[in-house]
């Protein structure tokens, strides 16, 4: 497809088969005006997507709102899917408009905006400009960014900044992984599924065997990683006395917060560390400690499997970063599906580690590796000939 750049607009030609689709979609509306909405909706969304593609940038358009019978019906989408990137939203304009106004809908959770012109004939589409986020929803069209400054937008977010997370900044796609298992618990229950815990089950009353479900077990699970002389000679004598009399403080949860929080920051033991960070989730999982650790939703882009993401990181002593990598099922799913694959790799995309789920074994997966201040790194989740890689910078 030719294109070409007229004052830092893209023009495009709009092909017959965008337009077959755009009416296909067109004609399940409700009213004459809806339909018109959607039909052009449907061809700025997929002019985007075709200029997106010359330009070499992941899409998802069947993953996408806008491709979502229900949704065209209910709403006034015109997004379009990044994968690990988030929702671009494509909204249309005509030839001659100075004004666009964006839908409640689309004022959030929306990765920036592009606004593409198409002719009264809709033969041809003018992609105009860009927005990374909105201030007010009637936009005036002389005052969108150039094309130049989407691209260079998009690969500053294609790239996930651990150390940012160290500080709380986090990117819209990433989720905290409290509220992410509330929200999909709740799904289950509007799409009538079993009530069975989900995989991600991160408040689980066990933790690698170690029962966790009252103040007692917790400190009798720290005796378990560490031997009482160890602890004495670890840990403050204030710290020690409290653990001690566990029985009769007023706040023991307190107590063995400060307590798993000073043996994080001491040790050099991986394992322990995330078998303490792991504990202190479910104790205390907003604690600044452990706080670096979100989760994303793969489902729509990994074929419509029900699997979800989590990234962790704590800082070492050395300066160096421990990161944990995890995969879970989702919904009403026990186990993993047979064959699907986690791996961490270099960032020229060779493999360091890789771990692939067995038949109805896994309920959960991970990999554990350090890495180095500005050191690019993978992860790549993979099933059959479907994948999703995230690209992280330390």
């Amino acid at each position: 497809m030719n294109y070409h750049t007229e004052q830092k607009h893209i023009s495009l030609p709009i092909p017959e088969k965008f337009r077959d689709t755009a009416l296909t979609f067109s004609q399940e509306q409700p009213n004459p005006q809806k339909a018109k909405q959607v039909y052009l909706n449907t061809l700025a969304v997929q002019v985007v997507n075709s200029y997106l593609q010359m330009l070499d940038i992941p899409t998802n358009l069947e993953a996408s709102y806008s491709w979502d019978a229900w949704v065209r019906i209910s709403a006034d989408v015109a997004d379009l899917l990044l994968p690990g990137i988030g929702n671009l939203e494509c909204r249309y304009t005509r030839t001659g408009d100075d004004i666009c106004y964006l839908p409640p809908e689309v004022w959030e959770n929306r990765f920036g905006y592009i606004f593409v012109e198409i002719n009264k004939t809709c033969t041809e589409a003018k992609i105009k400009g860009f927005l990374p986020q909105i201030q007010n929803p009637e936009i005036n069209l002389n005052n969108l960014q150039n094309l130049d400054n989407f691209i260079e937008y998009y690969h500053q977010n294609s790239i996930v900044n651990l150390r940012k997370w160290l500080d709380g900044i986090y990117t819209t796609k990433w989720q905290n992984c409290d509220d992410f298992k509330l929200q999909n618990k709740l799904q289950n229950k509007l799409q009538n599924k079993s009530q069975k815990t989900p995989g991600f089950a991160f408040r689980s009353v066990k933790v690698r065997g170690l029962e966790i479900d009252t103040p007692q077990k917790v400190w009798q699970s720290i005796n378990q990683l560490y031997t009482q002389d160890q602890l004495v000679k670890i840990l403050p004598s204030e710290l020690v006395n409290m653990v001690n009399n566990i029985n009769n403080l007023p706040n023991s949860d307190l107590a063995l917060t400060e307590t798993i929080n000073y043996l994080l920051q001491t040790t050099s033991d991986e394992e322990i560390r995330w078998t303490l960070a792991e504990i202190l989730w479910n104790l205390a999982p907003k604690h600044p400690a452990i706080s670096a650790r979100r989760i994303m939703d793969l489902g729509m882009q990994l074929g419509g499997n029900a699997i979800a993401l989590m990234v962790a990181i704590l800082p070492k002593q050395d300066q160096s970063f421990a990161v944990l990598l995890r995969v879970y099922p989702m919904g009403n799913q026990t186990y993993l599906p047979t064959g699907l694959k986690l791996a961490g790799l270099y960032e020229n995309g060779q493999p360091f580690l890789e771990v692939e789920a067995r038949e109805g074994k896994d309920n959960y997966m991970q990999l554990k590796f350090c890495a180095e201040v500005d050191e690019k790194f993978q992860v790549r989740v993979k099933i059959g000939d479907v994948s999703i890689t995230e690209k992280f910078i330390i």
